[in-house]
């Protein structure tokens, strides 16, 4: 998916061609678990291992990380581009 790509940073671009600046609940987060599983079909973990390999190989750091919802709402508002999820409540 799109939103996959946007969040393991394999493209920096919205399908409209704006650039993406994707930003991540904590790895402790429920919502972050529930989203990983959604969107990557993979765990927490497995996606921290996945940026630990690309960190470790110099190709890409991981996305922002933000420790609450109104965190990631006011990362989204001032950051072109900005691209987060928050809990359903």
């Amino acid at each position: 998916s799109v939103a996959a790509k946007i969040f393991l940073k394999e493209t920096a671009k919205f399908p409209n061609g704006t650039g993406a600046s994707p930003v991540d609940l904590g790895k402790g987060s429920a919502t972050r678990a529930a989203f990983s599983k959604a969107v990557h079909g993979r765990a927490v973990s497995a996606i921290e291992s996945y940026w630990q390999q690309q960190i470790f190989s110099g190709k890409e750091v991981p996305p922002a990380t933000k420790g609450s919802d109104d965190e990631v709402v006011a990362y989204v508002k001032a950051t072109p581009g900005g691209i987060g999820y928050v809990s359903a409540g």
